[in-house]
């Protein structure tokens, strides 16, 4: 009897541990809409350039520490959409097109998390953008894809695999919140950084 009343107090414990966990991992990421003087700094930086205000983002992490989210469209590019991460006034990285992004005419950037999918330490970036094509079978229809970059040691994202990408964008997703949802039905291990392959003992 005495070891079921232990084992019947323990239980709330452990409970409120796992919450607790769950809770520091969801607050290791902040995100909020960048003051006036931030996005002042931003249109600095991309000048010449059309800033997706509305889109931009303060981003803090645990390994990346504080940025700024902006998203650019520069039509003398292809595509013409830029996903940038900016320090201190200055670009550290710009995620890489999608193979929607090269695919078809973008119309409007939509949005974008930050969340440690795989929970390996380093944040994974979401985004979704609409699209229109003028021409071809999917002509003067506008939908929706998302694309997921997998972080890779910090400062450095990897596009997901084409199979991952086909899981998210099956149909459509009309939100992000949609998006999330599929990514709970995605195999963890696909999402798994690369193992290190050893090349053997260096040669003296």
């Amino acid at each position: 009897m005495k070891a079921e009343g232990r084992m019947k107090a323990f239980v709330p414990v452990l409970l409120g541990l796992c919450l607790l966990g769950g809770a520091a991992r969801a607050a290791s990421v902040k995100q909020r809409k960048p003051s006036s003087k931030e996005l002042a700094a931003l249109k600095t930086t991309f000048e010449g350039k059309e800033l997706v205000a509305k889109k931009a983002l303060y981003v803090s992490t645990k390994s990346l520490g504080a940025f700024l989210f902006a998203p650019v469209l520069d039509f003398t590019s292809s595509p013409p959409l830029q996903l940038h991460l900016v320090q201190d006034q200055k670009i550290f990285t710009t995620l890489p097109p999608s193979p929607a992004d090269k695919s078809w005419p973008i119309l409007r950037f939509e949005g974008v998390v930050f969340k440690d999918l795989n929970d390996d330490g380093y944040e994974d970036v979401v985004t979704l953008t609409r699209y229109m094509p003028v021409s071809g079978p999917k002509a003067n229809q506008v939908f929706t894809q998302a694309a997921l970059y997998m972080g890779r040691g910090g400062k450095s994202f990897e596009l997901a695999s084409s199979d991952v990408l086909s899981k998210l964008n099956d149909t459509p997703p009309p939100s992000m919140g949609e998006v999330m949802k599929r990514l709970k039905k995605v195999d963890m291990q696909k999402l798994a950084p690369p193992a290190k392959v050893s090349t053997g003992p260096k040669k003296p």
